[in-house]
């Protein structure tokens, strides 16, 4: 009898996915959130206020459900009303949305997160991506010339600017690493190299193409490698040197140095150095507004964060972050440690990690750590609820879904390779084919600058060839899954 039940309950457990209804607001809350920016919102637009509030919404009640002790109360509220104060001075939603994110994690799986937010990544960014691309002429874009390429058309697809599709890319990148890092392997880092390519031919950012490289090798690098305490060593003062380079360099560099630096990265050394001033000092934070302008803008990511949101918040940021290095380094946390230093690289050159962009996926380490942290200090502290009632666990149904993707896998493990091998040389044939029948859009020809045509036909034939793997790839796929499952049902 006993053996039955336990029976049922595995059974349940394979068909069920069992969650806090307090976890599954959070999930909401960054979902929603994730796919606002996904499709290219920003902050000012009507439709991301809507996001936003119903976002905020669903954090209210999942805190009021949430089991905290007197001092987690007390420590979340002061950093809730510090986050509110900056707000109220900057005019900047990104100290407290980023807050409110960290503060409200306790209880919520960070593998959930991600894998909630690989699903809706993919599905906003891809379909942002997948509009623009059927609309290509309608598509905002701009000229613009790098040092290396010469002049160049830059296509914004749907984004606030070029820089930023290539930063939604990283996310991605890190989003698909944390899911297969198990079975992370030289295929799936061909495959995002190729994937990091391909957008570069669209946004043409290097900063961002060199993050995304860095981070594809760079995990390759420490899944197939034991990392002894020399690495371990050299991971602990990425974030120090991180604040050395954007807070002190700017300021004391002098000369030839100066100009070097500043050549180098695109003149933000000379940026940086124009914000880092005493005029542009505030406890809580100033305004961007009256800080920047077209010309002079704000790219580094803890400039922003110690000039627009202020000192206190910037320290908080500084201890979070060393903390958070400090015990994945001591727990061996190699997947994560990779992500939070090439999110600071990426940040050098990159406001994204403390503005409202909702991209900076290592500050949920942050929040873990930080309630890890609290759980050991204050252990024997009594835990109590608002709305304790609400707070039970509900069960999901996942019984299809289950189905599905083992039908995929079975699928795959039987024709994957032939599959594979037929689409890449359909979709060689569709690239060599648009490669010499691609005739220049209105936007092309109206700039015919340096090699802009050139750039463009390549654009052209590493797109076929993507869309065209993918396409025969789920064709193929779906014919063969089809074919599968009539055959056994059949049988």
């Amino acid at each position: 009898m006993e053996n039955g039940k336990k029976t049922l309950q595995n059974q349940s457990l394979k068909n069920n996915i069992n969650i806090s209804i307090s976890e599954l607001l959070y999930l909401c809350f960054f979902g929603m959130m994730f796919f606002a920016k996904g499709i290219g919102l920003y902050d000012g637009q009507g439709a991301y206020k809507v996001f936003l509030v119903l976002a905020f919404l669903c954090i209210v009640v999942k805190m009021c459900i949430t089991k905290h002790s007197v001092i987690e109360w007390a420590i979340i509220f002061l950093l809730l009303a510090l986050a509110t104060i900056v707000y109220r001075v900057s005019g900047d939603k990104g100290a407290l949305i980023y807050m409110v994110m960290v503060v409200a994690i306790k209880g919520v799986s960070v593998k959930r997160v991600f894998q909630t937010g690989l699903v809706v990544w993919s599905v906003a960014m891809g379909g942002r991506f997948l509009l623009s691309l059927l609309s290509l002429e309608h598509v905002r874009t701009a000229v613009q010339t790098k040092s290396i390429f010469g002049d160049v058309l830059r296509y914004f697809m749907g984004f606030p600017h070029p820089n930023v599709l290539h930063v939604s890319y990283l996310v991605l990148t890190a989003l698909i690493i944390y899911a297969v890092w198990e079975d992370y392997n030289w295929r799936h880092v061909l495959w995002l190299l190729f994937g990091n390519l391909f957008l570069f031919f669209y946004s043409y950012s290097f900063t961002g193409g060199l993050a995304v490289i860095l981070y594809i090798l760079l995990s390759y690098y420490v899944k197939k490698i034991r990392i002894g305490r020399f690495q371990y060593f050299l991971v602990s003062l990425v974030f120090p040197l991180y604040v050395l380079f954007s807070i002190v360099l700017p300021v004391v560099l002098q000369g030839k140095y100066f100009e070097y630096a500043d050549k180098f990265f695109n003149n933000r050394i000379n940026f940086a150095r124009h914000f880092l001033t005493i005029g542009n000092m505030s406890f809580f934070g100033n305004k961007a507004a009256d800080i920047t302008t077209d010309v002079i803008t704000m790219d580094n990511s803890l400039v922003l964060a110690l000039v627009i949101y202020g000192v206190p918040i910037f320290l908080l940021i500084c201890a979070g972050y060393i903390g958070t290095v400090s015990a994945y380094i001591k727990k061996r946390k190699n997947m994560e440690l990779v992500m939070i230093c090439c999110f600071f690289v990426a940040g050098i050159t990159e406001p994204f990690l403390f503005n409202t962009s909702f991209k900076n996926l290592p500050l949920l380490f942050v929040g873990e750590q930080f309630f890890l942290f609290l759980a050991n200090k204050f252990s024997d502290q009594k835990q109590f609820t608002i709305l304790s009632k609400y707070n039970r666990n509900v069960q999901m149904p996942i019984k299809y879904l289950g189905q599905i993707a083992v039908r995929i896998r079975t699928m795959w493990d039987t024709h994957g390779k032939l599959i594979l091998r037929a689409a890449t040389v359909a979709a060689l044939l569709l690239s060599i084919g648009a490669g010499f029948l691609y005739e220049p859009n209105a936007t092309a020809l109206a700039v015919q600058k340096g090699n802009v045509l050139v750039y463009e036909r390549i654009r052209v034939i590493l797109t076929a060839f993507l869309v065209g793997e993918l396409v025969f790839a789920i064709i193929m796929g779906t014919s063969y899954g089809f074919i599968d499952y009539k055959k056994n049902k059949t049988d």
